[in-house]
């Protein structure tokens, strides 16, 4: 149970603080994962040992046991690990009225190394804006590749812009992000950011993301340079 709760520990910090920071850990998967891991890592292993562990048996059976449990758990916990891992966000993509994540199975294989997508963000995980051109032509094409090649629209790396132009998509958005700040009754959850971070609503722009178990809001500065969320 101590070797189990120090892997545990291990692991809930790498998911916590470097594979789902918040607010994806909450929003999108982090949570979900964390349970995975602790279900396989501090019960399936010593509920197995308490179950089958005999001190009448001697010491060949009892090690035999013991390996079994490991060799068990050990594949249990490194499927747990791998499932919550190649699920975690490696981007936040800006595009058309949408903010979502981007995880490896999405890029198709087109994405040869997380590291290309630093150019756009110095945030972990990078927000990036992707530009999709309002024409018939443009949504056709995303939608082929969606289709034809699996990568869906907001992995599109054609669609990438340079982070210069993350700020003036933010600016425009203010207006959708207002209406959304309403329709989604979040103006108390806004109002005590800004009063908790000294902040007026002309300091900020906001934008809500869509997490795949929940949403939040992202907030920026006026240069685009994300600041924290709610």
């Amino acid at each position: 149970m101590s070797l189990s709760l120090v892997v545990f520990i291990y692991l809930a910090y790498q998911i916590y603080y470097n594979w789902y920071p918040q607010p994806y850990f909450s929003n999108d998967g982090g949570w979900q994962g964390i349970r995975l891991v602790a279900g396989v890592d501090l019960v399936l292993g010593p509920l197995l040992t308490f179950l089958i562990f005999d001190l009448r048996k001697s010491r060949k059976e009892i090690v035999f046991d013991l390996m079994t449990i490991a060799t068990i758990q050990f594949g249990a916990l490194a499927y747990g690990i791998y499932a919550t891992y190649s699920q975690r966000p490696v981007a936040i993509v800006i595009i058309d009225n949408f903010v979502l994540s981007a995880i490896m199975e999405h890029y198709g294989g087109s994405l040869s190394s997380e590291g290309v997508l630093k150019q756009y963000s110095d945030e972990k995980p990078p927000i990036i804006y992707a530009q999709l051109e309002q024409s018939s032509a443009a949504y056709a094409e995303a939608k082929r590749k969606m289709i034809e090649e699996g990568i869906a629209e907001q992995a599109q790396l054609n669609l990438y812009r340079p982070q210069s132009e993350l700020k003036n998509v933010l600016q425009e958005r203010q207006g959708l992000s207002n209406r959304e700040i309403e329709y989604y009754k979040a103006t108390d959850k806004y109002n005590d950011w800004l009063q908790q971070n000294q902040k007026n609503r002309e300091e900020v722009l906001i934008v809500r993301f869509t997490g795949r178990y929940g949403a939040a809001w992202l907030v920026f500065d006026l240069e685009g340079k994300y600041l924290s969320y709610f």
